[in-house]
């Protein structure tokens, strides 16, 4: 476990979704962590839990893995065995439903900045059924491309991890199968993530970890496109998320 939880004081000038951004949370876990609290009008005074306490994903933990439900991005830099391993998390826009992103490990395979984007003939058919019929096939780079300024791509095909236009949407299930960052996130990493670094997408809405003796237990909504994992101990983590909510 890492991170610590924390309590702020909203003012009349930021939303949740400022607050979000500002602590690398996504919008599902800053509002699931204040019910009944307005997104775009906390109100003067309020206090605003920030879940900044986060179970680490299941070992190895090497290069980067993406806990699809989750909706978080971990990255373990390569150190010495003199070095204390460190890791730095970030919250991640998802595929949006009917586009899951693949699971298993691959590798980044190329690193692109001012990235264009040839827009794939299903996502233009998707586009124009939904009356959309002047989106274009091709982003030339610059700030209106949904790729961002800078993009990891990935050993799966079009599968890119990348900075986004639209970053209100991170936390939220927006991309066609990519993982999407705040653009200052994609600037972290783009230098540091070296072509090679292994990567890894999973599928763990609940997880468990230790910290001083003390057991900690996270649920995340399951993602439909993904098997739901079997057992009591999920079935009830579920129950009691529910009841929470």
């Amino acid at each position: 476990v890492v991170g610590q939880i924390h309590v702020v004081t909203a003012d009349s000038r930021n939303t949740l979704v400022d607050i979000a951004r500002h602590y690398d949370l996504g919008y599902e876990e800053i509002t699931l962590a204040n019910p009944g609290v307005s997104v775009w009008v906390p109100g003067e005074g309020t206090r605003i839990v920030v879940p900044t306490e986060f179970i680490l994903p299941p070992q190895p933990w090497v290069g980067i893995v993406v806990n699809i439900p989750q909706r978080r991005l971990y990255y373990f830099p390569r150190h010495t065995a003199k070095e204390p391993a460190t890791v730095v998390t970030f919250p991640i826009g998802i595929a949006r439903p009917g586009w899951p992103t693949p699971l298993g490990s691959t590798r980044i395979i190329a690193k692109e900045k001012d990235p264009s984007w040839v827009v794939p003939k299903n996502i233009q058919e998707e586009h124009r059924s939904q009356g959309d019929v002047n989106f274009p096939d091709y982003f030339p780079p610059g700030p209106n491309n949904p790729m961002g300024m800078l993009a990891l791509e990935t050993g799966f095909s079009q599968i890119f991890i990348h900075g986004t236009n639209r970053p209100w949407g991170v936390g939220m299930q927006v991309s066609h199968g990519c993982i999407h960052l705040y653009p200052e996130n994609a600037a972290f990493l783009f230098p540091r993530v070296p072509v090679g670094t292994p990567v890894r997408f999973i599928n763990q809405p609940v997880m468990v970890g230790d910290r001083d003796h003390l057991i900690y237990l996270s649920v995340s909504a399951p993602i439909g496109e993904y098997p739901v994992p079997e057992g009591g101990l999920f079935m009830q983590a579920m129950s009691a998320r529910r009841c929470r909510s």
